[in-house]
């Protein structure tokens, strides 16, 4: 779709629509002010979507205040009518497209890099009290340098002294930690670990770990590589509210290499960090830049 947009005194080139949804619409443009490619998100908001104004207003909130090499820029907010445009800076496109298009599984130094930078970017929300709570590959985008940076904040929440309950409506079914799937309304960052942990997997692979059609089978696949939770893996998980002892019994795979290529025992320790059933042992953001996994000698 060409054309020209005129917003008040700006005015832009639309190239292409690079994106669409039911509330809003996204195209690659030129910022003819300022000599530059942008990414446009224009969202049509009246009476009845009072909770897409919600989310927008939450984002907006959260992306002025999260300044970071690794996490989208938000340039400016333009409002027209019942409309209202997010401008971006542009990316090439997002993590999932680019593994689509490799059509395998991304060099380990590739996926070493992309890993880090999400971590990195990762680091500084929860350093800044920000859950993310849909870290997935389509929220991840690159450009042509390599340079990886988290997007698409709508469902980002702050955190809270003292804990609260928070909404469990969150995190796309495959990247999403099992404490949700099982019900639980208290959580904390290492929602977003649990997802990065399952990214970081799907980059090895090439194609999601967990892969369930809905939340039981999701938990099941979970299951299948982690082995059936019970209160000696977890303590405390008999507690939560969708947990049964009916469910299959599984045992606990001896090796994450079964189902991940894992070229050394570092990446394996990192990934099964990531992916503890206890929460508060999954390794924090900061914590896992540290991991020996990104010592360059360690191959």
């Amino acid at each position: 779709m060409a054309g020209t947009l005129i917003l008040g005194k700006n005015e832009f080139k639309l190239l292409d629509e690079i994106g669409s949804g039911t509330y809003a619409k996204v195209y690659k443009a030129i910022d003819y002010q300022h000599q530059r490619e942008v990414a446009i998100k224009c969202m049509l908001l009246d009476s009845e979507r009072y909770g897409l104004l919600c989310v927008v207003i939450r984002e907006i909130n959260l992306l002025l205040e999260l300044k970071h090499p690794n996490i989208v820029q938000l340039y400016d907010i333009i409002r027209r009518d019942n409309e209202i445009y997010l401008i971006f800076e542009y990316m090439n496109i997002d993590l999932y497209q680019y593994m689509i298009r490799n059509h395998r599984p991304l060099p380990d130094i590739q996926v070493k890099i992309y890993f880090y930078q999400l971590l990195n970017g990762l680091d500084f929300c929860h350093t800044n009290k920000i859950f993310h709570r849909d870290l997935k590959p389509q929220n991840l985008l690159l450009d042509t340098k390599g340079t990886l940076k988290i997007a698409d904040f709508g469902l980002a929440r702050d955190a809270t002294v003292p804990k609260r309950a928070y909404s469990k409506e969150i995190i796309t079914l495959w990247y999403r930690p099992p404490e949700i799937l099982l019900g639980t309304d208290i959580y904390s960052s290492a929602v977003d670990i649990w997802s990065a942990g399952c990214i970081f997997a799907e980059m090895l692979r090439n194609s999601p770990l967990f892969k369930g059609d809905c939340g039981i089978a999701q938990l099941f696949c979970i299951f299948q590589v982690l082995g059936t939770p019970n209160e000696k893996l977890w303590p405390g998980v008999s507690s939560l509210p969708n947990y049964t002892f009916d469910f299959p019994q599984w045992q606990p795979t001896s090796s994450l290499s079964k189902y991940v290529h894992l070229s050394h025992n570092k990446a394996e320790d990192l990934l099964s960090r990531c992916l503890s059933y206890i929460p508060e042992q999954r390794l924090t953001a900061k914590q896992a830049l540290q991991h020996p996994y990104f010592v360059q000698d360690n191959e």
